[in-house]
């Protein structure tokens, strides 16, 4: 995998270097005085520094629209379309649109073309039609790619990643996130890779991975910040304040969300305010401030904002009026939910559609439908450890947490009703004995249910963080916690206190197993070697499969001396195994090892794994079947 983008790297490095005055001529920032018919189609610098002040030179263009040439008028139109964008005019970027749509035929350019299928799946997207924006998003690129326009093919493939994480689909997400990071580090192009970074803030923000999440945000911020693009530096302002509310640091989200109101003066439109409210709203309210929350939400909610939004701020407005027991406005709030729902197909069944059920579990029991409360909130649990379930693969550790959460509602809920009956018992203690058996048994029989419940969920979170941190294919550690392992081993070690050493393993020459042999064969292979390399290591030592064919090793209180002698009779070991395949063929298989170990130069995890794989790659360099220590 790594020779892959090691090729892609030099490949689009190429395609840099033949393209290096085009981009060059993009990038040049054109005053908006000089815009002008001749300069429609080199305007995107300028329109990311000031789309204000861009559309208003657009504006003055209008006149000349009608004795314009057809492509002309898709330029003006698709650069009017960009700036709207950028400035939330959304009501007039939809008008925009329809007036490009009939103008778009065999003979416009592939570039316009391009451009016209970006902004329809940017469209779709805020409507929640996510699988029609993702094949706008795949028109793009494939038009993108027919005419070597880096720029908006990289653009549109972080936009498809985006799609797809919205609809929790972040294995798929995060994939094509990589490869647009690789293509754009490639072009060397900042604002490419702070778009990246901003989307892996807002995929890493949904997965709960709070610091990943700012981290990637501030990096957005700080390149926007140096190419002065007003827009994107509010977007990731924003999304710094995002993170800090998911994270339920509150000061902070709130200081943040004003920090964006004030960077939004860019543009005219009042109804931007609405995200400013929206994260304002949700924050406050998350906070517990519910009478102040619901000022704000109802504020942002006058707005126009996007149903998706609404429905995140109506559902904390429900929860609000059930604590302030404005019990009928709740499920008036709940029944809007429901429906902005039902018009967003592709987020049901997601965790943001679930939630209503926990919410109104909520408002049932407040109002003193115990029964109704519980049923509710039972088929909650089930629907979302369903949903836990399906995306355990790439966030089980977190599903964990999420779980136990939710087996303590549970509990808290069914104490609450517990406590409830046994006030009702003593009012009503001149009851008949009949009516105080009948009692005994709800209680019997709603402590059965908690016992079948919380067995249940045991059983569910032990499988789970048993699939979280095993690659399914060899049976070691996967690539995540082997990693978590290590960091958390260096930080209880130091270079002057204690020895620790890493091997990182390749299988030489694996792709030429799979094409001769098959992908049955390389799969019994690369089982085969992880068994021999962990019967080669001791008790203390921990391995884990990181890649296709590529293992890492961790062995404490073990210096490099030590280290090297293991990766050696690892070697020997998996180079004198032979592997029997049919008609009595048989062969062998050798594998490369780098070695390296803690020290002041190496001490932390990215630099004593980075030592390692250097290492790795000199032993393939000296022919394989090797160790090398660095």
């Amino acid at each position: 995998m790594k020779f892959i983008y090691i090729f892609k790297f030099f490949s689009l490095a190429i395609i840099f270097a033949f393209h290096a005055n085009t981009c060059a001529n993009e990038q040049v920032q054109i005053d908006p005085q000089s815009i002008n018919i001749s300069t429609l189609s080199k305007l995107d610098n300028q329109i990311f520094i000031d789309p204000w002040l861009s559309l208003q030179a657009l504006s003055k263009l209008e006149p000349q629209y009608t004795a314009m040439p057809v492509e002309t008028k898709v330029w003006w139109l698709l650069r009017k379309a960009q700036c709207e964008n950028l400035l939330y005019f959304y009501q007039e970027f939809e008008q925009t649109l329809s007036k490009i749509s009939p103008l778009i035929n065999a003979q416009t350019s592939i570039e316009q073309q391009a451009r016209y299928n970006y902004f329809e799946g940017l469209s779709l997207q805020r409507k929640g039609g996510y699988q029609k924006s993702r094949e706008f998003y795949k028109r793009t690129m494939a038009f993108a790619k027919q005419e070597n326009l880096n720029h908006l093919y990289i653009k549109a493939k972080q936009e498809l990643a985006y799609t797809y994480s919205l609809a929790e689909l972040f294995e798929i997400s995060l994939k094509d996130m990589q490869e647009a990071y690789v293509e754009a580090f490639a072009l060397n192009d900042r604002f490419l890779v702070a778009i990246i970074n901003e989307t892996y803030g807002a995929i890493y923000g949904y997965m709960l991975e709070h610091e990943k999440s700012l981290e990637y945000y501030e990096k957005a911020l700080e390149s926007y910040e140096s190419l002065g693009y007003k827009a994107h530096i509010s977007e990731a302002i924003y999304g710094i304040a995002t993170t800090y509310r998911y994270w339920k640091k509150y000061p902070l989200a709130i200081e943040h969300f004003k920090r964006y109101q004030k960077n939004v003066t860019y543009t005219p439109n009042e109804n931007l305010t609405y995200f400013g409210a929206y994260g304002l709203g949700m924050t406050l309210a998350e906070q517990g401030e519910c009478l102040e929350a619901l000022t704000v939400i109802d504020k942002a909610i006058n707005l126009t904002g996007l149903d998706d939004y609404d429905a995140e701020l109506y559902k904390r407005k429900a929860s609000c009026l059930i604590q302030l027991e404005r019990f009928d406005e709740a499920e008036a709030a709940l029944t809007i939910v429901e429906n902005l729902f039902l018009s967003l197909p592709e987020l049901m069944g997601t965790a943001w559609q679930l939630e209503t059920l926990k919410i109104a579990s909520t408002l049932e029991s407040k109002r003193g439908n115990y029964q109704k409360g519980f049923q509710l909130l039972a088929l909650y649990n089930e629907k979302y450890t369903e949903l836990l379930i399906k995306n355990s693969s790439s966030r089980a550790i977190s599903i964990r947490s999420a779980m136990e959460i939710e087996r303590k509602d549970i509990e808290k809920a069914l104490s609450s009703q517990r406590t409830k009956a046994e006030l009702l018992e003593i009012k009503n203690s001149e009851q008949t004995s009949l009516q105080q058996s009948y009692f005994i048994i709800f209680l019997l029989t709603a402590l059965m249910i908690v016992i079948v419940v919380v067995t249940f969920q045991f059983r569910n979170n032990r499988k789970m963080a048993e699939l979280s941190i095993t690659d399914s294919l060899s049976g070691l550690y996967n690539r995540r916690y082997i990693f978590q392992y290590l960091n958390k081993l260096i930080a209880g070690t130091s270079a002057q206190k204690g020895h620790l050493s890493i091997l990182v393993l390749d299988i030489d020459d694996f792709k030429s197993i799979n094409d001769n042999y098959g992908h049955p064969v390389g799969d019994r292979v690369i089982k085969t070697v992880a068994e021999l390399a962990k019967s080669t290591l001791r008790t203390e030592d921990v391995i884990g499969r990181i890649g296709g064919e590529e293992f890492l090793c961790i062995l404490p209180r073990t210096a490099c001396e030590t280290a090297e002698k293991i990766a050696q009779r690892m070697k020997e070991e998996i180079s004198a195994y032979v592997f029997d395949i049919e008609q009595g063929n048989t062969f062998s298989v050798t594998v490369s090892i780098g070695v390296s170990y803690l020290s002041q130069d190496a001490n932390n995890s990215k630099a004593l794994y980075s030592l390692a794989d250097q290492a790795l790659y000199r032993a393939k360099d000296s022919g394989k079947n090797c160790v090398n220590v660095l």
